[in-house]
């Protein structure tokens, strides 16, 4: 296995760097600590701005600055940022990328788009976003599902990387009954709404653990929670109550992930969020899981998604 760390040297980043080294650790992995400098019209200020900056990696790939086992391999480049961290996790046969939190830059975001949102949109590597200080390994890991097939990597994304024997598992999985609110004005009685509401949630939570039954080596160690409501919603409520160090979530993006998960659950979890995530891209390489990972969604899968649309 082999682990990619994207920095830019500042202080905010230097958790992501801590936690790619306890990563490396925990995996056996390969660890690589990346540092891109962006370009400038003077090639003697850029060459002072590398050397500078390849002085700094190096030192901070150093003890005592470092302190994980693992030795990692220094690189600094100079251009674009997201298409070198791209060329770098290629080269690399990288199955993991790490990031500090982003820093917002709303107008420049929009016109070019975030680098987590870039390499997502390659639909191969996971993404580990580090927002919190690195103590130990995960132990409280909260996995948002939503049955799709994306869902299915996120499990298996989540074994690939999570071993800690004793770590605690957790599902939310959140559903909207459809046409629930139609129903009274329909003049439908309460009892009814409510087995009807009752049957959907029963539903959702077959095809949950279905889900997990498939696609983990453990299923048995999950704990699933069945949310009604707004899948953002309940995934904040959820975070809220069991206060997880890393949440784990599968996305299906399309294109440039719709402009960094614009209008997404995702979008608006991750902008919430002060605990780290993982998020996994539907088509990833990962590795664990007891079966190949189906091309399609199943009937039930897919009924499920078109009733939550």
């Amino acid at each position: 296995m082999r682990i990619v760390c994207a920095t830019d040297l500042l202080p905010r980043s230097e958790a992501a760097i801590e936690r790619a080294g306890m990563l490396a650790d925990e995996l056996g992995a390969d660890l690589r600590l990346l540092h891109v400098v962006a370009p400038t019209d003077s090639e003697r200020a850029l060459e002072q701005t590398l050397q500078i900056n390849l002085a700094q990696t190096r030192a901070r790939a150093q003890p005592p600055l470092w302190r994980a086992r693992t030795k990692p391999q220094v690189a600094v480049r100079t251009g674009k940022p997201a298409r070198l961290i791209i060329e770098t996790l290629e080269q690399s046969k990288a199955s993991l990328l790490v990031l500090g939190p982003h820093r917002k830059r709303p107008l420049r975001d929009t016109v070019e788009g975030t680098i987590a949102e870039k390499v997502l949109s390659a639909k191969r590597w996971p993404l580990l976003v580090v927002n919190g200080e690195p103590r130990a390994p995960y132990r409280r890991v909260l996995l948002a599902l939503d049955g799709s097939r994306a869902s299915a990597f996120a499990i298996r994304a989540a074994e690939s990387f999570l071993r800690a024997p004793h770590a605690e598992l957790k599902i939310v999985h959140a559903h909207e009954t459809p046409y629930e609110g139609r129903l009274d004005y329909a003049g439908v009685s309460v009892d009814a709404i409510a087995r009807y509401a009752e049957g959907w949630e029963r539903e959702a939570e077959r095809i949950i653990r279905g889900l997990v039954q498939t696609e983990s080596v453990d299923p048995e160690r999950y704990d699933i929670n069945i949310d009604h409501g707004h899948p953002a919603s309940a995934i904040l409520r959820a975070i809220e109550s069991y206060e997880p160090d890393l949440i784990v979530m599968g996305t299906r993006g399309r294109g440039r992930l719709r402009r960094a998960f614009l209008g997404s659950v995702a979008n608006r979890v991750l902008h919430e969020l002060s605990c780290d995530a993982l998020i996994v891209p539907e088509g990833a390489s990962v590795m664990a899981g007891r079966k190949v990972l189906p091309r399609g969604r199943s009937a039930d899968q897919e009924s499920l998604r078109e009733a939550m649309k």
